[in-house]
């Protein structure tokens, strides 16, 4: 995961600049009388999530058709945001875009593999209605993330993923995500979660929830495969010209190189195994 800045935005302005583009004038004026119900759930999710207590959010349950606060219901509610802030050419589009250009250098932050080209909702608005446009809850996000995370939602502290605007402390400087090269042919990597053993439990646990509900195990190993197919000849000529133990150093040298950049990316974990494996320096690249 990356950890990227809160978006500066109001969040009552936001839901103001979305609900003024709508022309249905009593939607419109129905809208206008929840803003503080509204923003009372906005100012409950950031004191939430600067806790990391989300999860202890009710999730609203109802039918799209059912009122769920004030006299507007769920599917009105979710389309202040798919109609009136998505919305090309609406007003709040330029927030999305804004939001959306938060992402470092375009990549996802919660994977660091995809491309950030849309916004993920952290709490669902198929759950959430209420926060669909708050700022804080939406997060840069390549497709793959946005569609494929686990349907369920955290009912308990360890079952929460990772927040991109709100863990940016030892999740971001610890290192967790590690991997081990297994001796098959071809050359197989598998990646895990092994974060450190003073961290308290909710944190750990959370760490292997972020990274089972993004599918990261499974994602990182199709971008390890394109790796191994350009460093297998590069390899191959550290051995011939200057043999094992520069093989080690290359690896080790772009292992340190990508910690240095991500301490939690697949790049950092994949190269650490590599250069680590004496197996694998001494020939086993070759099975690649």
């Amino acid at each position: 995961m990356r950890a990227i800045d809160v978006p500066t935005y109001n969040a009552q302005e936001v839901y103001q600049t979305c609900i003024n583009s709508i022309s249905d004038e009593g939607l419109r004026d129905r809208l206008n009388l929840v803003t503080a119900s509204i923003m009372a759930s906005a100012n409950d999710y950031t004191q939430k999530a600067m806790t990391k207590q989300l999860f202890q959010i009710p999730p609203v349950d109802s039918d799209n058709d059912d009122i769920v606060v004030g006299a507007v219901t769920k599917k009105e509610l979710k389309s202040v945001y798919s109609q009136h802030m998505v919305g090309r050419g609406k007003p709040a589009r330029q927030i999305y875009d804004d939001i959306l250009d938060l992402a470092p250098l375009g990549k996802c932050p919660l994977c660091g593999v995809g491309v950030a080209t849309t916004l993920d909702h952290y709490l669902p608005k198929s759950k959430f209605p209420t926060v669909s446009v708050l700022p804080v809850n939406l997060v840069p996000s390549c497709k793959d993330c946005n569609t494929g995370k686990s349907a369920d939602i955290a009912t308990t502290a360890e079952e929460q993923g990772l927040h991109p605007y709100f863990d940016h402390d030892y999740f971001i400087t610890d290192q967790w995500l590690f991997a081990e090269v297994i001796q098959t042919n071809p050359v197989c990597i598998r990646f895990y979660v092994e974060p450190p053993r003073e961290w308290d439990n909710v944190s750990q646990e959370r760490v292997g929830s972020h990274f089972k509900d993004y599918n990261l195990a499974s994602r990182f190993s199709l971008e390890v495969t394109n790796e191994l197919a350009i460093l297998k000849d590069t390899l191959s000529k550290y051995m011939s010209m200057l043999g094992k133990e520069a093989v080690k150093q290359h690896l080790h040298i772009v292992a340190t190189s990508h910690q240095g950049l991500h301490q939690n990316s697949w790049q950092t974990a994949l190269y650490q195994a590599v250069s680590s494996s004496e197996w694998f320096c001494d020939g086993g690249y070759a099975q690649i």
